[in-house]
């Protein structure tokens, strides 16, 4: 059956969230900043229980909460967290191509206004799931349940691309083909 519907993670995809990113941005090695900035009380933030700046505030009374309140401060995100501009104009050639394309996330609020400000997400996409509005997150099962029913996709017809193998796995265990990204070739390879 012919692939019609494209589900995309964000970062890693259409947005660089890499350490390797922030590590070039601080001008150090950030494992520990990078491990507690996006570590599990993080996760809050994705399911929209609390905010970003709670998150940071949290951080006041460590010796990294300079470098975490830098990378995770909404006004530096197109430094932290930039646009991956080649990736950006294949998936809008896709969608000239009549491909559906919808975003299937983990993401904060902050992060999703600052992409929607930036490349304003419906006049690209044909719809999405954000963590942090519907409080599921990727790799739980139900989150690719509801965007296959909200949107009535046909599983058959239906590719997922995320750059987490365990969201891949997830995707996969409930019959949807899903790709690793590991870069845009991984996604014209597969199409």
């Amino acid at each position: 059956m012919k692939i019609r519907n494209i589900l995309l993670d964000v970062g890693g995809i259409l947005f660089d969230d890499s350490k390797i990113n922030i590590e070039k941005i601080l001008n150090k090695n950030c494992d520990l900043i990078y491990k507690n900035a996006y570590g599990s009380n993080f996760k809050q933030c994705l399911l929209g229980y609390k905010t970003v700046q709670e998150h940071i505030n949290s951080f006041s009374n460590t010796n990294y909460f300079k470098d975490i309140s830098y990378i995770l401060n909404k006004d530096n995100l197109s430094i932290t967290y930039p646009l991956i501009i080649e990736n950006f104009e294949y998936i809008k050639q896709l969608k000239e191509k009549n491909y559906k394309i919808f975003l299937l996330t983990n993401i904060t609020e902050e992060s999703y206004n600052y992409i929607n400000n930036l490349i304003n997400i419906n006049s690209i996409f044909d719809g999405g799931i954000y963590s942090f509005q519907e409080h599921l997150i990727k790799p739980d099962p139900n989150i690719y349940h509801l965007i296959i029913n909200k949107f009535k996709l046909n599983k058959e017809e239906t590719i997922f691309f995320d750059d987490k193998e365990k969201n891949v796995i997830a995707s996969s265990k409930i019959g949807i083909k899903s790709v690793v990204f590991n870069s845009i070739n991984d996604m014209k390879d597969a199409l």
